[in-house]
């Protein structure tokens, strides 16, 4: 049973994507991206503060990212089916939301991001949840029954397994920004113009 869960971990470790995924309007989503960032190991878990500030430091796209912020069922199951988590002893992992009740007992709010300072509209608390014995927001998954996995929420401590960044802005339809649109066309123009004066008499 334990080389079974350690190569199980391993195997979903190895298969993490290498990029964000986008939840487009035509599945369904808001166009945002997402993408789930593994602790070193699961000896090495990655503190909140760590997690919250490598969020707001990070961009995709051009856009900023911030913990993710969970507002409907169909976000969650998204975020759910969408990574490979990285899973501890007894194929079960935590990964950190973006909310946290450090400011008012039992009140989380979230944190960053266009929900910056608002309650929890939706919630997937598992049951007992939370249960006061953590002030940070995190998707907690169990694997234990590979065939009937489950995800739910639970007020954690001030570590996890991992972090999920949620990335919008300006650009949700996932347009380059101008001023990536002009490196990218840079190397074209430049062309155009030097076929142009080479023609000229």
């Amino acid at each position: 049973m334990f080389l079974r869960t350690v190569l199980f971990t391993a195997l979903c470790a190895a298969s993490l994507p290498a990029v964000p995924v986008q939840w487009t309007i035509s599945s369904g989503g808001n166009n945002h991206w997402y993408d789930y960032v593994p602790a070193v190991s699961i000896f090495d878990p990655t503190h909140f503060d760590t997690a919250r500030s490598n969020a707001l430091a990070s961009t995709h796209l051009g856009l900023p990212g911030y913990l993710a912020t969970v507002t409907s069922a169909a976000e969650q199951e998204f975020i759910n089916s969408s990574f490979s988590f990285l899973l501890g002893f007894g194929a079960s992992g935590s990964a950190f939301l973006g909310a946290s009740d450090t400011a008012s007992e039992g009140d989380f709010r979230w944190l960053d991001g266009p929900e910056a300072g608002q309650t929890l509209n939706y919630n997937n608390w598992y049951p007992g949840y939370p249960s006061g014995s953590g002030n940070y927001l995190a998707l907690s998954m169990s694997y234990a029954d590979p065939f009937h996995p489950s995800f739910g929420w639970i007020d954690s401590g001030s570590t996890a397994f991992g972090y999920v960044i949620e990335y919008s802005g300006t650009a949700d339809a996932g347009v380059p920004e101008p001023s990536t649109l002009l490196l990218m066309l840079a190397p074209l123009v430049a062309f155009a113009c030097k076929r142009a004066s080479a023609a000229r008499p």
